[in-house]
């Protein structure tokens, strides 16, 4: 089992793409939100913000519920570029800012858990698990626990995370 020096919890309404706060800190404090709103009867549109400012956004196409175009700062790309196939049915993988690729691994004990990879054989980098609990910062539906320090990166984990979730929770 891998050892991680970061904790961020999950709180706000357990919907990785609406409503859902991310908080915690590494080297500084971590803040993130997920807000969601439907354009129209066929398009929605969800802004994540960090600090309170919007620094990327999920724009979704039919019905508000395909994967349509993401947004970081200036950078626009297909949403399914963070959810390409992975190495296993159970897995999907993402290219970073780095030029890496990192996979999302569903845990095989708990199916609403994941564990992401920088390669294959080797320990997970970040570990999401989902849970309820009560903590400091009130109800907590989950937690992602890491060790960079990578803002960007950060950010990039968290939007393959957010549609991962998204994604298996639609196809169950």
């Amino acid at each position: 089992m891998s050892s991680f020096d970061f904790q961020l919890f999950f709180t706000g309404r357990n919907d990785p793409r609406d409503g859902c706060i991310v908080i915690g800190e590494d080297a500084t404090p971590v803040f993130f939100e997920f807000e969601t709103a439907m354009l129209s009867p066929f398009k929605a549109h969800t802004t994540i913000y960090s600090d309170r400012n919007p620094v990327a956004a999920f724009d979704w196409d039919t019905n508000g519920d395909s994967l349509g175009v993401a947004t970081i700062g200036d950078k626009e790309f297909p949403m399914e570029h963070l959810v390409l196939p992975g190495s296993s049915p159970n897995a999907r993988r993402f290219q970073a800012a780095d030029g890496r690729f990192y996979e999302w691994r569903r845990s095989h004990h708990d199916p609403e858990s994941y564990e992401l990879y920088a390669g294959p054989n080797t320990p997970p980098i970040a570990v999401y698990r989902q849970f309820s609990q009560a903590t400091p910062i009130g109800p907590t539906h989950g937690t992602l626990e890491y060790n960079f320090t990578d803002r960007l990166f950060l950010l990039q984990v968290l939007l393959a995370l957010s549609l991962n979730r998204w994604l298996d929770w639609n196809s169950e």
